[in-house]
């Protein structure tokens, strides 16, 4: 059975999707298509737009076989780290032939010469990367200020796209762990990025997020019907209980959650003292050290509870969301190749400790999100 990947969150899932899975069918002649898609929580620092059980079955109406949860501790991270724990979730499961993604740069030999690079980190490099962070930008500019220096200012164009960018980090993932899993690159058609602008039936994710009363043109009649009448959802929604929770936590305890160091922690509570809103506290705190997404995810975390202490876990399973009977063909042949449980329940993993650990978190994260939606 050959299988091909996607990570993703589909948030929600629309056009260039759809588009996505089309040409991954083309390209790879798959027998069926597994989506690792992130849960209530998304890696920009914000609640999913729609539940992931809506959000599941709008993928499996539109092309998707198999849909398998990517937990929030581990979607919650910055692109390296969302990265490294996604692709050891689809290695897990043993039986992946393709992982598939997008990116602005159509060349994908381009990319994995900056995956192999950044795979291979050199001294001479670590201290040219840590002399351009001492000049108070973020690690992505000062990472790709770094790579120019032995590859080429093509090399820093590439790295100022961010799609670009998470495809480099699956690619060097992939070469980490010597994956046999192949990489697919399918170039982004339509519109950019958090693009303003619409492109014929294509918009991005971030523009249909904005305009949820206005979304049939860029989205399957197929996920459309699932969405139609529903309320979408964002951070907006818990921003007085997010404030609270930020009002009454220390220095030491925000100091303890990931994305949230270098004195980052003392920039919020700053913040907090005459804001009003989310917003207000991301504009202040925003600066060329710190992206805005770095401080939208910290927050989220402090909220959640995420402390450093999961910042670098992988699951110990993975948990089933959602498949049609492709999928359910798919789920009987990677049971006999998956190194860690594909599960329904808590069953299988009761006794052991880490994963029920993250189970019952997970658990905690999707009653914080139903409470609010």
């Amino acid at each position: 059975m050959k299988i091909a990947s996607i990570i993703s969150e589909y948030n929600p899932f629309h056009n260039g999707h759809k588009y996505q899975i089309e040409e991954a069918r083309k390209i790879t002649g798959c027998d069926g298509i597994v989506a690792l898609m992130s849960g209530n929580f998304v890696q920009r620092g914000d609640f999913a737009v729609f539940p992931k059980e809506v959000r599941a079955k709008a993928a499996l109406n539109c092309g998707i076989d198999l849909v398998l949860d990517n937990p929030s501790v581990c979607v919650l991270r910055s692109a390296e780290g969302y990265a490294k724990a996604s692709v050891y979730t689809l290695n897990s499961i043993g039986c992946i032939d393709y992982l598939v993604f997008g990116a602005e740069h159509s060349n994908i030999d381009d990319l994995q010469k900056i995956a192999e690079f950044l795979a291979n980190e050199n001294n001479e490099y670590k201290e040219m990367l840590s002399e351009n962070l001492s000049k108070g930008v973020s690690f992505a500019s000062a990472r790709a200020s770094s790579v120019s220096q032995y590859l080429g200012c093509e090399a820093q164009e590439i790295l100022s796209y961010p799609n670009n960018l998470l495809a480099i980090e699956y690619l060097k993932e992939l070469i980490r762990e010597n994956s046999s899993i192949k990489p697919v690159l399918i170039p982004r058609t339509g519109t950019g990025h958090n693009s303003t602008i619409t492109n014929g039936n294509f918009a991005s994710a971030s523009y249909i997020r904005e305009n949820m009363d206005n979304i049939s043109n860029f989205v399957p009649e197929n996920a459309y019907t699932i969405y139609n009448g529903l309320s979408p959802l964002s951070i907006k929604a818990a921003e007085k209980a997010i404030i609270s929770s930020l009002i009454l936590m220390s220095r030491e305890q925000l100091a303890e959650t990931p994305d949230i160091s270098e004195g980052l922690e003392n920039k919020i509570k700053k913040a907090l003292e005459d804001s009003n809103s989310l917003e207000e506290i991301f504009s202040k705190v925003k600066s060329k050290r710190y992206a805005y997404s770095r401080i939208r995810r910290g927050v989220l975390c402090a909220f959640l509870g995420i402390t450093k202490e999961w910042a670098g876990m992988m699951p110990e399973y993975i948990k089933i969301q959602d498949f049609n009977e492709t999928g359910q063909r798919i789920l009987k042949y990677a049971k006999k190749h998956t190194s860690i449980p594909l599960i329904k329940n808590a069953s299988p993993i009761l006794k052991n400790e880490k994963a029920m650990k993250l189970w019952k978190k997970e658990l905690e994260f999707d009653k914080l999100y139903n409470i609010f939606n």
